[in-house]
């Protein structure tokens, strides 16, 4: 039974450990030492049926107002608190970067996590195990299975639907490894994307990586390939006893133009595919990513954040754009984010 903290003065997280974006805001709060309370399990999906938007996390504030959508959360959080241990970077170019970056964690690389917890057994029975014991522990082993075996059919049948079938698995643990990879190589280098300290953008991969750091096919992955960044997930679990570190003046560097390189072969033509689609009335899009030509149905959401990151581009002031676009340009991003580009076409 979880306890009533109205009132209390407290933030109050609702959200589950099986969430990427339920530890990604955890991991938001620890670092930025902003007093709340945690309430995990089914007090999170109870929360969620409220909101518009019907996903954890949910953040109530400590005067009572509910707010889901972590890019949002940390948003909100800046202009609540602003002042130490901001996690959006003082540059405007690296900002900018982090927001692009956060992105690419949060839609894309959600699919390599939806792709790996339920496209092996393996990974469906464990999962769905522990995710029902999350959800409804203390209710009996028999009334936990039940729930496991209707998340797992739920969940597996959805694969589809969210754009990790069996066309885009190939594609998607590929992209996946590179991801880490470079992730594996900045971490020993830097600690955290833009310098030694965490950004937006860093706390959006810490999200995605918990749930592979746990699952057991991306686990022996990680351990076995990425040993670096899987304690580094560890680790960025609860930064409140880091020092605030400093962003780097140059943070260009072969690991961030391998994610960035990410983005422009498959998140970035995702993103402009489904808006097309869209705009066009369609239900379902294609595009073309690792060579591979990949359908799903379209995603009203993704859709918003495309529109956010040119939006947020557009806004940059011409300095700050000119030192982007030679980096921009030359890993693939640039088409994208000025809609000079084929619509949805990558190779």
């Amino acid at each position: 039974m979880q306890e009533n903290l109205a009132g209390s003065g407290l933030y109050q997280l609702k959200g589950a450990i099986g969430s990427p974006y339920s530890m990604k805001m955890r991991a938001v709060l620890r670092y930025r030492r902003i007093p709340f309370v945690w309430q995990g399990g089914m007090v999170g999906f109870i929360a969620a049926q409220a909101m518009k938007a019907k996903v954890v996390p949910v953040l109530v504030t400590p005067e009572g107002e509910a707010w889901n959508d972590s890019t949002l959360l940390i948003e909100r959080l800046e202009a609540w608190h602003p002042g130490s241990r901001s996690l959006v970077p003082t540059d405007p170019a690296v900002a900018f970067l982090s927001l692009l970056l956060e992105d690419l964690a949060d839609e894309w690389l959600a699919k390599a996590m939806y792709l790996y917890r339920w496209a092996r057994p393996v990974d469906q029975e464990q999962m769905s195990r522990w995710l029902a014991f999350d959800a409804v522990r203390g209710a009996g082993e028999a009334r936990i299975l039940e729930q496991a075996k209707i998340w797992r059919d739920r969940q597996v049948e959805r694969r589809d639907i969210v754009g990790v079938g069996e066309a885009a698995q190939p594609v998607i643990e590929a992209s996946a490894a590179r991801i880490m990879s470079a992730l594996d190589q900045r971490v020993v280098e830097r600690g955290f994307l833009f310098g030694d300290r965490p950004s937006a953008a860093d706390m959006a991969f810490y999200g995605q990586l918990t749930q592979l750091a746990t699952d057991p096919t991306p686990q022996a992955l990680m351990r076995d390939r990425y040993p670096w960044l899987f304690r580094w997930v560890q680790i960025t679990d609860d930064l409140s006893g880091e020092v605030e570190g400093q962003w780097d003046d140059d943070v260009d560097s072969p690991p961030l133009r391998a994610l960035l390189v990410e983005c422009a072969t498959h998140h970035l033509p995702l993103l402009t595919a489904n808006a097309a689609a869209i705009r066009s009335g369609r239900t379902q899009f294609q595009y073309r990513a690792g060579g591979v030509e990949l359908e799903q149905p379209t995603d009203r959401y993704q859709a918003k954040c495309l529109k956010a990151l040119l939006e947020a581009f557009a806004a940059l002031d011409r300095e700050t754009q000119a030192r982007l676009v030679p980096l921009l340009a030359e890993t693939g991003c640039l088409p994208f984010l000025t809609g000079n580009h084929s619509e949805g076409v990558a190779a």
